[in-house]
């Protein structure tokens, strides 16, 4: 290698090298101006004098909001049920209930879940069950096929076995405990 391409080789060097700490420097800058444009949104009397943030009280704030959320849906909820009886439609789902409620089918099939530690289905067959109850202690001449339909059920099956789930007995059993005979 001959001296000229020794020193084109140092230039191309240096060249390189200060073109790296130039965009290092700039890259820097920006970064550190955007940070410091950014305002969080603390009230300031409770910003420390240092300026940390108090993070441990953000999350309060946001779980207290989402349980009287909850709170007052589930209240909702139960208010609509008692009053609209909804069960008894044997074709209502899941989402015209929430609909109903304003909102969608996701969150309320987690509260049912969590509150009531059933889902949908099972929780309108505890309705319904509790229905044919109330209807057979008014008439007790009524017969399971009777308050089946009455009741909100679309089969004799799912009336029995839900009956059965709920009481601890068939609903013939039930009427014969019931009427004595």
């Amino acid at each position: 290698m001959d001296n000229y391409s020794v020193i084109l080789l140092i230039l191309v060097a240096v060249l390189l090298s200060s073109t790296a700490c130039l965009l290092g420097v700039l890259i820097t800058r920006r970064q550190s101006s955007s940070v410091s444009s950014f305002n969080y949104p603390v009230p300031e009397e409770k910003t420390p004098p240092d300026g940390e943030r108090m993070l441990e009280e953000a999350p309060a704030t946001v779980y207290e909001i989402a349980d009287r959320r909850r709170s007052e849906l589930l209240e909702k909820f139960k208010i609509y049920m008692i009053e609209n009886k909804p069960y008894l439609n044997n074709r209502v789902s899941l989402e015209t209930v929430a609909v109903r409620l304003g909102t969608n089918k996701t969150t309320l099939s987690k509260l049912i879940n969590d509150k009531f530690g059933m889902n949908f289905r099972q929780l309108l067959n505890s309705y319904r069950v509790k229905e044919a109850m109330e209807l057979f202690s008014k008439n007790n001449k009524m017969t399971t096929e009777e308050l089946k339909k009455a009741s909100g059920f679309k089969s004799i099956s799912t009336f029995t076995s839900s009956f059965s789930r709920f009481t601890g007995c068939t609903p013939g059993e039930y009427c014969k405990k019931v009427t004595g005979r």
